[in-house]
């Protein structure tokens, strides 16, 4: 917006420096009631009928991790340009740019398999989360064995330390929308959730999970991830189920999340087959790290 000037110049030069604290307090505020409106409302929409993309994978009949395959979901949703993405521009433009939330882990590279499950256009970048906001997160616990706080707060401290991004847990919720991404309004918290193949479809069969998020096209050569799901089979999740299994389960899922695909290697979580790992393989922290360092 425009300000008025003095009439006459102030040879001290002390008008024009107070004109442009002015200027600069106004910019601010204006673009806090940017950021107010696009974290209470989402900005974008999607184009009309598009639906989620998934592959499915199968889980044990007997519950237990070797054998165990969980699933990648990339929610369908690209709009053409995200206001907000416009106005982090503007920010840098004038010093105001957001600062990375963590530190990004130094991890060896090249020894191991990774995969993204989206790629910016025309190149091999990942799409991933904006690091310099956390990625808000709510709980459906409907279903949910006796320790999901323990399953969920361990998956967001492992896959904070992988990847250098920050959650934020807003605490339990009634949300059951498991379309994520399908509607106006979708910058929204990622949900997490328990659910059976009668409520959730693509539980069917020998599934044990289902993560993944939507995209945004946040300008014309560049995509963001702004919202997602993970949905646990509660056949697998029970109270009596062992622990570090499921804890696994909801880790690799955590990765499906910030971006990270299947892999055919038996070392990595992220096999689609996993054999019994229960912590990140050598590619898991390559790629979980390489989505961390994504420019803001």
């Amino acid at each position: 917006m425009a300000s008025e000037r003095p009439d006459h110049p102030d040879p001290s030069g002390r008008g024009s420096r107070r004109d442009q604290r002015r200027r600069r307090r106004e910019l601010e505020r204006l673009m806090a009631e940017l950021d107010d409106l696009d974290r209470d409302h989402g900005l974008g929409a999607l184009p009309a009928g598009q639906q989620p993309r998934s592959r499915r994978q199968r889980r044990p009949s007997s519950g237990v991790l070797p054998g165990l395959l969980v699933t990648a979901l990339v929610l369908g949703g690209v709009v053409l340009v995200s206001p907000s993405h416009e106005m982090q521009r503007l920010r840098a433009l004038f010093g105001f740019g957001g600062e990375r939330l963590g530190r990004v882990p130094d991890v060896p590279m090249g020894v191991g398999h990774f995969k993204f499950s989206m790629t910016q256009p025309g190149t091999d970048d990942p799409v991933g989360y904006d690091p310099c906001r956390p990625i808000q997160i709510v709980v459906n616990t409907q279903g949910a064995p006796d320790h999901w706080e323990e399953l969920v707060d361990t998956a967001i401290e492992h896959t904070e330390g992988a990847t250098g991004l920050r959650f934020d847990n807003l605490g339990t919720t009634e949300d059951r929308d498991f379309t994520r991404g399908n509607g106006f309004g979708i910058r929204r918290p990622v949900l997490v959730a328990w659910a059976d193949e009668d409520e959730f479809g693509e539980l069917a069969g020998n599934i044990a999970g289902v993560g993944g998020s939507s995209a945004l096209k946040v300008s014309p050569d560049h995509l963001e991830y702004v919202t997602g799901i993970v949905v646990l089979d509660t056949d697998v999740f029970t109270d009596d189920g062992d622990m570090a299994e499921q804890q696994a389960i909801v880790d690799h899922e955590f990765g499906h999340v910030v971006g990270l695909d299947h892999v055919h290697d038996p070392r990595e979580l992220m096999n689609e087959d996993n054999v019994g790992l229960t912590t990140y393989g050598p590619g898991d922290r390559e790629g979980l790290a390489r989505l961390g360092a994504i420019d803001c």
